[in-house]
């Protein structure tokens, strides 16, 4: 009777833990966006875009030891951070300075190719591109986490009542809660909700020592991501990272690269 007494004691000791874990984190920001959480619960994988966050907030605690300062450190550790909880499982070179930045370029270059090259189904690829379209525009459009999530809970309505296949929901619904966390954790920044310059942004990139290939850059011009914020094209990029290997940990990582570009930016120019 006792060790029973003892373990549901224990078991609810852990439950408490657990949830007082849950609501302190810093997946939520504090500040910023007033009454509009991320969460979507009819989405099944929305825990996907919740695991981005947290995984965000351990790579944020390294940055405020004042470690991870540069590119290639923050791609390194990141890499080894996940690989280490078990959050990826793919090889280091996937998760090297030198790929995440030419991943960020060819997709911030040329949306359509970057995705039709992906391992995906032809379905899953166009309902991609629209996905990034409607980020594009909703960023032109409206400036507010509120909107965005709006449009986006529209658009998974719609992938949920498709008749597609369900592992091509499973990779559209991840994408879409990945952008939802992203969007919520991004736009409470407030070195980026200033203006996205794809221009400036390549031409930083072109100055770290990195072998990027820039072959598939247009002319000098806006890009895809015209008159956005910059929450709004690292949150894109962020999908990008998540649904290229459908892994949280390396859309995580290629979303911390992308915002620590843009304070690196903000400091050398």
């Amino acid at each position: 009777m006792k060790k029973c007494v003892l373990g549901i004691l224990c078991a609810c000791i852990f439950s408490i833990a657990v949830i007082g874990c849950k609501k302190s984190d810093r997946s939520k920001p504090e500040t910023g966006v007033v009454h509009v959480v991320p969460e979507n619960p009819l989405n099944p994988y929305d825990s996907f875009g919740y695991m981005h966050n947290v995984i965000l907030d351990s790579l944020d605690l390294e940055r405020a030891n004042g470690k991870c300062e540069d590119l290639a450190s923050y791609a390194g550790y990141a890499g080894k951070l996940c690989k280490s909880k078990g959050w990826m499982k793919i090889t280091d070179q996937r998760s090297s300075h030198e790929l995440i930045a030419q991943k960020i370029v060819d997709f911030t270059n040329d949306p359509n190719d970057f995705i039709n090259r992906m391992q995906w189904s032809d379905s899953v690829k166009t309902r991609l591109i629209g996905f990034f379209t409607m980020l594009a525009s909703e960023g032109e459009n409206a400036s507010s986490f509120r909107s965005l999530k709006e449009a986006i809970i529209r658009f998974e309505q719609e992938i949920l009542g498709s008749e597609l296949p369900v592992v091509d929901k499973e990779v559209i619904l991840k994408a879409s809660s990945t952008a939802r966390f992203s969007g919520y954790r991004w736009s409470n920044q407030p070195a980026l909700t200033k203006p996205y310059d794809q221009v400036a942004f390549n031409s930083f990139l072109r100055q770290q020592d990195i072998p990027l290939s820039f072959s598939m850059a247009k002319k000098e011009g806006p890009g895809f991501f015209k008159r956005v914020k910059r929450w709004i094209a690292v949150s894109a990029m962020d999908v990008v990272g998540a649904v290229h290997y459908l892994s949280v940990a390396e859309g995580a990582v290629v979303s911390g690269y992308a915002g620590l570009t843009m304070d690196l930016l903000d400091k050398f120019h």
